[in-house]
């Protein structure tokens, strides 16, 4: 079995690249985009304040276009879970 050096959060891969992070699979028909627009520095760390969140689809389709989202969260849970929450609506039906 093929080693993933993926980070998974409930059930779903996360790949980071700057201020983008990318959660979902490539292979699915959507994934979803989180962009980082402003953080603020708490000891050490930078913490994520406004997080922008884009569902978009992995082969674009007219049908799969008219289902692209987006929404702008207070917090890196708070966008994670609403991906999360898009997506498995969006794949599973759930």
């Amino acid at each position: 079995m093929a080693e993933s050096n993926f980070i998974y959060y409930r059930g779903f891969p996360m790949v980071r690249s700057g201020n983008e992070i990318y959660y979902g699979s490539m292979g699915d028909r959507f994934v979803t985009k989180l962009t980082i627009r402003e953080s603020e520095k708490y000891k050490d760390a930078e913490i994520p304040t406004k997080v922008m969140v884009q569902m978009i689809p992995t082969s674009p389709t007219p049908e799969d276009l008219a289902k692209i989202r987006k929404g702008e969260m207070n917090s890196l849970y708070e966008a994670l879970d609403t991906a999360h929450v898009w997506l498995t609506k969006e794949l599973f039906g759930a």
